[in-house]
């Protein structure tokens, strides 16, 4: 605290976060009478390590204004992934293999990012509220820097009988990407940092919406959005697979993506019984234009789930019991599946079997709810106050879809009589 009109916060932080996933097996047979052991383990792991230290200052110079600025230092350590197995096999007492193999090795990356900030809540009359601020940043990283600018507006106007408009606008830069090579949020999944190859990701967004309040005890609200978003990276077509992002940097494409909704909501904030309802159209999709990913078209990002509903429902009975529950629902994401199977000829003479698959993100899941249900007992001690909670997720045991495996309709033989009698190479369509 410096004075009654600024005072800072200071702080200094280590951050690790560590996945390992390790899979081990062990076989043990007798041909005869010679005893056979075999034994296999895999480790697969990833990990990212972060130094940090920062200072926000607050600083109020007049009773309409609310200013903060800041700075803040990272030292980022990454290692995307590295996979090691081992095989070794006993016969006879004699050992026939010990192999440590090294299937894939991403080295360290390093990254020192640094930035500024300043913001500026103030009034403009009773009726206009604004925020401005904007916030600097440097990323160094494998001998290559990367600067951005982000400017941030927003304002409120208050109408009469409870009337508002709230409007901003703001533009963000990402210096960390997200790999996924499964429709589901794994531990295989990769945070990824910007390389002298890969960019960062920059965002504009917009959005505008309306207030009313004039109902004693009540709140409703319209609010939309868009976002555009640059270099977005996604896995190539054909190299999507789990667990194996060795050498990622050539198996990406950055593009653009978009996303944009409306979301509608009611609330009453005041009595025993409160809560809100809410409900979220929306779209999201990304585009690679040089057609190495959907042939340049446009597809639905994985996390494009059109329609959301939130209900949350409190009820106060003492100052001691207090009960909640929250139904959600989710219409279905999107996942990558082969619609068909054919067999193929290869160059080489050998046959081999192909899937069609029409578009990226060609699928979309079954919608997803679930009811959760909690009640907090409440004290008042002479230390403060002190809460047990009992909660229950998922309340109904909704089976809500996590998976998708493929079922094989129809299907022609790979081999038919010809007039001779003998068997030929025939082709094979499976209807997946």
């Amino acid at each position: 605290m410096f004075n009654n009109k600024l005072f800072s916060n200071t702080t200094v932080s280590f951050n690790s976060y560590r996945m390992i996933l390790r899979s081990d097996s062990y076989e043990q047979r007798t041909n005869g009478k010679i005893p056979y052991v075999y034994q296999y383990n895999s480790d697969y792991r990833s990990g990212i390590r972060d130094w940090s230290y920062r200072t926000d200052f607050d600083y109020t110079p007049l009773p309409t204004h609310h200013i903060k600025f800041g700075m803040e230092y990272l030292y980022h350590t990454f290692r995307p992934e590295t996979t090691t197995s081992k095989i070794k096999e006993e016969e006879s007492g004699v050992v026939a293999q010990d192999t440590l193999y090294h299937g894939a090795s991403n080295s360290y990356l390093h990254g020192h990012e640094a930035s500024v900030y300043a913001e500026d809540n103030f009034d403009i009359g009773n009726r206009l509220s604004v925020n401005a601020g904007v916030r600097a940043s440097l990323f160094h990283t494998q001998g290559k820097s990367y600067f951005s600018v982000q400017p941030r507006l927003s304002a409120r106007y208050r109408f009469d009988r409870g009337f508002a408009v709230k409007a901003s606008f703001s533009q963000m830069a990402q210096y960390v990407h997200l790999l996924s090579s499964t429709p589901l949020a794994m531990p295989t999944d990769l945070w990824v940092p910007i390389t002298r190859n890969v960019r960062p990701m920059y965002s504009t967004q917009y959005s505008i919406g309306g207030y009313y309040g004039g109902l004693p005890g009540w709140e409703f609200s319209v609010e939309g959005y868009y976002k555009g978003m640059r270099n977005v990276l996604e896995y190539q077509d054909g190299v999507s697979f789990f667990g194996s992002s060795i050498n990622w940097e050539e198996k990406v494409e950055m593009g653009k993506g978009r996303s944009m909704g409306i979301e509608f909501m009611v609330q009453r904030t005041v009595g025993r019984t409160t809560g809100w309802l809410a409900y979220t159209l929306s779209k999201s999709d990304r585009q690679f234009q040089n057609g190495t990913i959907n042939g340049g078209e446009r597809f639905p990002y994985k996390y494009d789930r059109r329609h959301s509903i939130n209900l949350c429902v409190n009820h106060k009975f003492s100052e001691r019991i207090d009960i909640g529950a929250s139904w959600v629902f989710n219409s279905g994401g999107t996942a990558t599946i082969p619609e068909q199977q054919t067999v193929i000829i290869t160059p080489s003479g050998e046959l081999g079997q192909a899937s069609y698959i029409s578009h990226r993100n060609n699928y979309r899941l079954p919608a997803s709810h679930r009811l959760n249900l909690g009640v907090n007992f409440n004290k008042k001690t002479k230390h403060g106050m002190r809460t047990w909670n009992i909660s229950l997720y998922n309340a109904y045991n909704a089976m809500n879809p996590t998976l998708i495996y493929t079922k094989r309709g129809t299907e022609s033989s790979l081999y038919y009589p010809d007039s001779n009698g003998n068997y030929v190479l025939g082709l094979i369509n499976r209807r997946l």
